[in-house]
């Protein structure tokens, strides 16, 4: 039985499919190619999958991590995975995942870029922030762009998107999330000027 880690993109309409609804998705398309993937042993066994940090919904992202334990996992798969897998969701990259330290361990940061629907509402937060103000804790680093801006977060299963707009909303910046457009870049390892998405190679092999 091989861990196998997986990194995947998810965009458009799957976006509005709950983060707790993609292992099911994944398991479904792999068992459509004919992986045979591990159970959890207890009462009800469930198929041995993980994601990393929790995405609210219609946020896309373009680089997540998931780990699935599979019997018979060949290279081969991933053209066959990414043809099962509903439109919006594309398989980037996958390896076996041997001697690599553990998903949730290696979760430490997340980089989101944020598009606010409103130009003065960017430059009313990059005024703030030149003041002492941040938006959530935790912040690795933050960058202001024409159009946008770029915030990378640690601890990224405690502070995230919804952290942010919650932010934004109880200052007085924007009403809700319907006034920004929110995705995640990357989550993964911070290396003190950016995140570093995940490997999917460690040191097993078939």
């Amino acid at each position: 039985m091989a861990r196998i880690r997986i990194i995947f993109s998810k965009r458009g309409r799957v976006c509005f499919v709950p983060h707790v609804e993609m292992p099911p998705l994944f398991c479904r398309a792999l068992r459509r190619i004919g992986a045979s993937i591990e159970q959890t042993t207890g009462m009800v066994p469930r198929a041995k999958i993980s994601l990393g940090p929790a995405l609210p919904i219609g946020v896309p992202a373009m680089a997540e991590p998931l780990e699935v334990w599979v019997d018979n996992w060949d290279h081969g798969m991933i053209a066959s995975l990414n043809a099962s897998l509903p439109e919006g969701v594309r398989v980037l990259e996958a390896g076996i995942a041997e001697g690599l330290p553990k998903l949730n361990d290696q979760c430490e940061a997340a980089l989101y870029r944020v598009y606010p629907r409103e130009s003065d509402v960017l430059k009313r937060l990059s005024d703030m922030t030149e003041q002492g103000w941040q938006p959530v804790r935790n912040i690795l680093f933050l960058s202001f762009s024409r159009g946008w801006f770029d915030l990378a977060v640690g601890d990224p299963g405690q502070v995230g998107a919804g952290t942010l707009v919650k932010s934004l909303v109880n200052e007085g910046v924007i009403e809700s999330w319907k006034d920004l457009l929110v995705a995640r870049l990357a989550v993964g390892l911070w290396t003190g000027r950016g995140v570093r998405t995940l490997t999917c190679k460690g040191g097993g092999a078939l």
